[in-house]
């Protein structure tokens, strides 16, 4: 999750919540990883917000 959160962020500029949008866009980059989309076909993730429980999880960003 927080490897999502922050690949999100540094290649798009979009803040992912880390409780819900974080840990499933995680699951996502692994399903592209494990080759669920084999011939690079466009894939679609919609955000539907949840940027202030970035917030409460503060600390464990700055540790990771």
């Amino acid at each position: 999750m927080f490897e999502a959160v922050k690949v999100v962020a540094r290649s798009e500029g979009l803040l992912l919540d880390p409780v819900y949008g974080g840990k499933a866009f995680a699951g996502l980059i692994a399903a592209i990883r494990e080759g669920a989309w084999p011939n690079e076909e466009p894939v679609l993730f919609v955000m539907t917000g949840g940027l202030p429980g970035l917030f409460a999880y503060e600390l464990a960003f700055r540790q990771n």
